[in-house]
């Protein structure tokens, strides 16, 4: 046994046709084409392999104690890049992600997954194309969007796990926030 899952924020439909069709555009002028075959997301914790069942349980069960927060809102702001590699749009930090990505680390780190991920730096973001973009390239996309403004605003009352499944990222399970005032790690005696 061995699948790939990725932890996401997916906004609304409405929003994905708006960020699909700049992908498109972007695939289309400069022939890249890595980012298309994702979902629209945001990655909440980098993609993890689960090889047996007793770990996909332990990895399930842990997220979802990582939902207990309150809903926010997420705000897609302008384009922005990692020099020469991933060109995307800016996820806004905001106290409600950066919440939800530190209890999801959290939850999973006595996992081990991933050592080497433990520390890696969180920047909300929405790739719009990166790996098969070469450094012309990048120059080319990162001039052609330098001008062009861009902002859609959604509210966030949950979070997605996709699963690699034939070669694609599929939609696997969601898990929807819940009261963090019900979270039973949180309860003492007196509440």
């Amino acid at each position: 046994m061995e699948n790939l899952f990725l932890i996401c924020l997916i906004p609304p439909t409405s929003i994905i046709e708006d960020i699909d069709e700049i992908r498109n555009y972007i695939a289309d002028k400069f022939k890249v084409y890595e980012s298309l075959k994702r979902p629209a997301h945001i990655t909440l914790y980098n993609p993890v392999k689960i090889t047996s069942r007793d770990t996909e349980e332990r990895f399930f069960n842990a997220l979802s104690t990582a939902a207990f927060t309150d809903s926010f809102t997420q705000v897609l702001l302008n384009f922005n890049a990692f020099p020469q590699h991933t060109f995307y749009l800016e996820a806004e930090q905001n106290p409600g992600i950066m919440n939800l990505q530190r209890q999801i680390k959290k939850a999973l780190t006595p996992l081990k997954l991933d050592s080497q991920r433990e520390n890696f730096k969180f920047t909300p973001h929405l790739t719009l194309a990166f790996k098969d973009v070469k450094p012309p390239v990048f120059e080319s996309i990162v001039n052609t969007f330098k001008d062009k403004k861009f902002k859609r605003t959604f509210t966030v009352s949950g979070f997605y796990v996709y699963k690699h499944i034939d070669k694609k990222w599929q939609p696997y399970k969601e898990f929807p926030f819940k009261n963090p005032q019900d979270n039973p790690a949180t309860k003492d005696l007196f509440s």
